[in-house]
């Protein structure tokens, strides 16, 4: 298995628009959303080779920056972005010293690690195969008296997908939720591009879990949680146990 990097990309925020902007992608989402745009970006800047799962991190109280996973380190995707990255693509991210990279490490089995994940908890409905909610679809295949709570059907999601890479959560919170207005790009059969309007969910699980294979835990966090991780969804992040 290749090495697995993690990735820090401080970028300017200001050029991120500019960007946006020239590429009329500007104000057409959620003001707090940028996912399509840092993943136009992205794809803009490193190609193929752009990392995902990724997360952008936006704080006040310090600068802007986007975490993602890779196979490649910092200093492939610089040589990339000076190479070959339009103008208004390298202004984002412009200086060596805004990239930067880690080998992640190889954890042994049974290892106790806190975690977080920023992820977009939806599901196909059987019959039309439209994208809803996790929580709407169990509240639609349940009796109307059935109680029911966002944390438990996401927590037990995120569980059940966690277990397929022998990782066994001990516990799990449902620290962050709202409704996010996207849109989204795709290429319609005259090859012109249909653009949509939606609303998901966005959830900030956090919890504790036990490693199994580390060789799986690498795959986990190579592939990240759930569905649209091109849009800043299902990087799981480790800490210390508490």
């Amino acid at each position: 298995m290749n090495p697995l990097y993690m990735l820090e990309l401080q970028i300017d925020v200001m050029a991120l628009h500019r960007f946006l902007h020239y590429q009329g992608l500007s104000g057409r989402e959620d003001e707090t959303d940028l996912g399509y745009g840092v993943h136009a970006w992205l794809a803009a800047a490193f190609g193929e080779l752009a990392p995902k799962p990724w997360r952008l991190l936006m704080d006040s109280r310090r600068p802007t920056r986007i975490l993602g996973y890779s196979e490649h380190d910092a200093v492939v995707l610089r040589q990339r972005l000076v190479e070959f990255a339009d103008p208004s693509v390298l202004s984002v991210c412009p200086e060596p010293q805004m990239i930067a990279s880690r080998q992640m490490p190889q954890f042994p089995e049974e290892r106790r690690l806190g975690f977080q994940v920023l992820c977009c908890p939806v599901g196909r409905k059987a019959r039309s195969g439209v994208e809803k909610d996790l929580f709407l679809l169990k509240a639609d295949a349940v009796n109307r008296n059935t109680k029911l709570s966002r944390e438990l059907v996401y927590g037990e999601w995120a569980a059940s997908k966690l277990l397929e890479y022998d990782i066994i959560v001990e516990s799990i919170e449902l620290s962050g939720f709202r409704l996010v207005k996207q849109i989204r790009r795709t290429q319609g059969v005259s090859g012109n591009r249909k653009e949509s309007r939606i609303i998901r969910p966005q959830a900030l699980l956090e919890g504790e879990l036990i490693t199994g294979d580390p060789d799986r835990l690498a795959e986990l966090l190579g592939h990240g949680l759930g569905r649209h991780r091109s849009f800043g969804y299902g990087m799981v992040l480790l800490r210390p146990a508490l």
